[in-house]
């Protein structure tokens, strides 16, 4: 059986993709391609050369040369055409590379610049939630069925809303998929067998504080869901990603881990703490 607890690349972050792949080869670790990796016209070189360890393809990589953000909800055609093509392609490179999934983010119901990612985001006009939950539903299916046709699985990771960005923005919430009752509204809309959740703890720590919701109740409500894991930790103010200790809140969920696959997804850290950070979660 194959090893399927990942390191992202967000691991190395400010680290050069070419030392980022000796690092994984020289340690043995299986690596997720993920957002964060700036522009390089050899990322797509990279990912299909990296064959010594298993790999996983997630969300913004391989970044463009003129940047955007995924926006599978948006209103703007433009923005929404640039995200499904670049989730197809994704896929294509998936099934090229005989990985059995990929994973993006969930929608917004506004359109972020790159640069205010995780950042105060200011809701600039008003929308209509349900308006932008069809628009992703609506992508998803799309998706899903060239996903389904190269035997590929799609999965979407849950947002997160922080205290600021939901107080500050008057109480309302301009991302999807924050909380299990959407994630499982989404779910219960689209009727695929090859549909999968992503769970970022950390996302759900954040959104379950600011949205005062119980995080562990969150999670048994969707257990039947996930698919992934993305595992990192933070105050419950910020997604910070932070590193896992040994009180790490979802290892409540630890008879549940051989179900999943694992991804590593703290900021910026050397090899022996991501050897601990495996550790953990093993």
């Amino acid at each position: 059986m194959r090893n399927r607890t990942y390191i992202s690349t967000l691991c190395f972050s400010g680290t050069p993709i070419s030392k980022i792949l000796d690092k994984a080869n020289n340690n043995n670790f299986n690596l997720e391609f993920s957002s964060g990796l700036p522009y390089n016209p050899n990322n797509i070189n990279f990912f299909n050369n990296f064959n010594k360890n298993f790999k996983l393809l997630h969300n913004y990589f391989p970044a463009p040369k003129v940047p955007f953000v995924i926006n599978l909800a948006s209103e703007s055609k433009e923005i929404r055409e640039l995200s499904l093509t670049h989730c197809l392609k994704n896929i294509e490179l998936s099934a090229k590379n005989k990985i059995d999934f990929y994973s993006a983010h969930a929608g917004f119901c506004i359109d972020p610049k790159p640069d205010s990612l995780g950042k105060f985001i200011q809701i600039e006009k008003k929308f209509q939630r349900s308006h932008h939950i069809d628009i992703f539903l609506e992508s998803l299916n799309k998706i899903l069925t060239f996903a389904e046709s190269l035997n590929v699985n799609f999965y979407i990771e849950n947002n997160v809303v922080s205290k600021q960005n939901y107080i500050d923005n008057k109480n309302v919430n301009s991302f999807l998929c924050c909380d299990a009752q959407e994630i499982n509204y989404v779910f219960k809309e689209i009727n695929k067998t090859n549909f999968g959740l992503l769970l970022d703890t950390a996302h759900l720590k954040v959104s379950s504080s600011t949205l005062k919701l119980e995080k562990v109740k969150e999670v048994e409500k969707i257990l039947d869901k996930i698919k992934v894991i993305h595992h990192s930790d933070n105050d419950g103010k910020v997604d910070s990603n932070e590193p896992l200790d040994n009180d790490y809140w979802f290892l409540k969920f630890k008879n549940y881990y051989s179900l999943w696959d694992h991804v590593i997804e703290v900021k910026n850290i050397d090899t022996e703490t991501i050897n601990k950070q495996i550790e953990i979660v093993n």
